[in-house]
């Protein structure tokens, strides 16, 4: 019966996406037919072979090395007084700190791996395999991809020279892709944050981002179908080389772009953290003078989480739980998936769990995920700079794809409700 659940949720998802598409009679049967079939067949090979012993068990292992290999520099120089085990001990892990030490280690690693043409021949394979399963256009499958490796913010870049020539189908593609897969370098952290609720839980954050990538594709086309002829439709892009002079320099401009990504996101943090506690001041006062002074813990999160119940239910969450997972989704809508992450680590870690293992996967898969409205500012900046033209067309897809990538994300908890 939970399997049915979730399997009925899949398809009333993508009914919802289409009702909120711009042209409800040009259904790409297709590509939609074809995303949900790849997702499904990558889940049940990831999760349901014994590819999963060896696949988790790699990914788990490699996060691990990441881990305590970028930690040594906080152990060992940097901040010895904080990173040692009495202080830890007595006051807690600075997180800050440590996820600066991943951000900054992984970003310059990967930085390394670009430049030896290792990611960008990955990127590459997969994407030319995504493009003729699919049906889409060459920039599109290499942006696609490339946001499951490089991130939101990165993976433009890749395919520069085309993007003030996209389409607005290609265009929304590439925003949707980026809103519903997470970057490796982040995956670390949050694989570090859960690890301590699931051991393999780097495994699932990895086949979550995976198994996104052609759902994100169904939902963006079922959404802005194509009505124009892409300019790289057919052909196969090869992937500029880095501009990086030898590994060292990679690995500095990797670290010194790490440290950008971590500023960014403490700053995000700081200022959305800010706002919307502001915001839920005024709820706060609104909500006392509705009920003569007394309040009922309404908050914009709480507000959000109350209508995401609805479709958190169709991924397969017990109707008793969907009050916790949606106002898990609302947090990460509103703030991010970071601290959405973080508060469902502290609630799992608590004796009396407030949901089952089975509902803690799904939300894991559904919060694994760029989809928040931080997100649409840093992407409207970003893909903006690459091609300032284009702004318009940003800020017009902008919410949108804030829509598209949070339904993608709940296509996949559907996924793995399916197997759990």
């Amino acid at each position: 019966m939970e399997t049915l659940h979730s399997a009925v949720g899949y398809f009333a998802l993508l009914g919802l996406a289409w009702l909120l598409g711009t042209r409800r009679t040009a259904i790409p049967y297709r590509t939609v037919l074809v995303g949900t079939l790849m997702q499904v067949i990558l889940a049940s090979v990831l999760l349901l072979t014994g590819l999963r012993e060896h696949v988790f068990g790699l990914v788990s292992a490699l996060t691990d090395v990441l881990q305590a290999t970028a930690l040594k520099a906080n152990e060992s120089l940097l901040f010895i007084g904080m990173a040692n085990p009495k202080f830890k001990q007595a006051y807690g892990p600075m997180l800050a700190l440590e996820i600066a030490a991943i951000l900054i280690f992984v970003a310059s690693l990967s930085r390394i791996l670009y430049h030896y043409r290792i990611l960008p021949g990955i990127i590459s394979v997969a994407s030319r395999f995504m493009q003729r399963l699919m049906g889409i256009s060459g920039a599109e499958s290499v942006g696609v991809v490339a946001n499951v490796f490089l991130g939101m913010t990165e993976a433009p870049l890749v395919i520069r020279p085309f993007v003030a020539r996209m389409t607005q189908s290609e265009l929304f593609c590439l925003m949707c892709a980026g809103m519903a897969t997470i970057a490796g370098t982040v995956m670390v952290v949050y694989a570090a944050m859960l690890r301590a609720v699931d051991p393999l839980i780097a495994g699932h954050l990895f086949t979550a981002s995976l198994i996104s990538a052609p759902a994100a594709i169904a939902i963006a086309k079922l959404m802005i179908p194509e009505t124009e002829r892409p300019l790289t439709d057919g052909q196969r892009i090869e992937i500029a080389a880095d501009d990086t002079v030898n590994g060292v320099d990679a690995a500095a401009r990797g670290a010194t772009e790490g440290i950008h990504l971590f500023i960014n996101i403490v700053a995000v943090l700081i200022a959305f953290v800010g706002l919307v506690a502001l915001a839920n001041t005024v709820v706060a006062w609104a909500d006392s003078l509705v009920h003569s002074g007394l309040t009922t813990g309404w908050s914009l999160q709480t507000g959000l989480g109350h209508v995401l119940r609805y479709p958190v239910w169709l991924m397969g969450i017990p109707w008793h739980e969907t009050q916790t997972v949606g106002k898990l989704m609302g947090i990460k809508t509103i703030l991010n998936e970071f601290v959405a992450f973080a508060e469902l680590a502290r609630l799992m870690g608590d004796q009396a769990q407030a949901i089952s293992h089975r509902s803690f996967l799904i939300c894991t898969y559904a919060l694994c995920g760029f989809a928040n409205f931080g997100s649409v500012a840093i992407m409207i900046g970003g893909i903006g700079a690459i091609a300032p033209d284009r702004r318009g067309d940003l800020a017009r897809l902008g919410l949108r794809s804030l829509v598209a990538g949070t339904l993608t994300t709940m296509l996949t908890g559907c996924v793995i409700g399916l197997f759990a």
